[in-house]
């Protein structure tokens, strides 16, 4: 706002009004938000990243998983059907536990060395009586009701136990710095079947007891 006053020599100069100064915010309403935001960063912390899956363990249960699928090829209903089955899920083992260590897959090799591995442990597989005759099981497998009823009763815990076993083995190995290569089955034959009677111990060598040992 703008006023004259008069002046000695009579003339008037304009007067500027000078504007109220501006009243301080109270310090109490100023403090508020301080706390408002102390409170809300102290109640969302930070999240913590989930720790890395080990090797060991992812191996674990890739045994694991190839181990149940292996029992139930044991019941697959057909002679020769169920064989090549359980061909397929132990070369697939193979693979995923070769791709885990970055080995190269060779299923020439993983064939001939299951086949080696297999020739330790079958002769006695079943206990060594003339039931554990291999040869004489598979008579009895083609033999009608009875052969059905010998198969659901032996086949799903041999291939448990033989599996877990060759996952075992191979793991081993690759952990160690090993390929398809340098795989030799006659220096793992004794490694082989301590870990194959060990799935038989456990429980009769159920299903359940090869994937509670992997």
């Amino acid at each position: 706002m703008v006023s004259e006053k008069e002046t000695p020599g009579g003339k008037a100069k304009p007067e500027t009004a000078v504007a109220p100064a501006p009243t301080p915010a109270p310090e109490a309403v100023t403090a508020a938000p301080e706390t408002t935001t102390a409170s809300t960063s102290e109640a969302a912390p930070e999240a913590t990243p989930a720790a890395p899956v080990s090797t060991e363990a992812q191996a674990a249960e890739i045994i694991r998983k190839h181990v149940l699928l292996s029992a139930a090829a044991g019941v697959i209903p057909l002679n020769f059907v169920d064989t090549a089955a359980l061909a397929v899920v132990q070369l697939r083992l193979l693979k995923e536990l070769s791709e885990l260590h970055g080995v190269d897959f060779r299923g020439d090799i993983g064939r001939s060395a299951v086949g080696t591995l297999f020739a330790t442990v079958a002769p006695t597989a079943l206990g060594g009586s003339l039931l554990g005759s291999m040869a004489f099981n598979m008579a009895l497998r083609s033999v009608p009701v009875i052969g059905t009823v010998t198969r659901l009763a032996t086949q799903p815990a041999f291939n448990s136990a033989f599996t877990y076993a060759l996952g075992k083995v191979f793991q081993q190995h690759f952990a160690s710095g090993g390929t398809f290569l340098t795989f030799q089955p006659e220096k793992v034959k004794t490694y082989f079947r301590e870990k194959f009677e060990e799935a038989r111990r456990r429980k009769g060598a159920t299903p359940e007891a090869a994937t509670a040992a992997a």
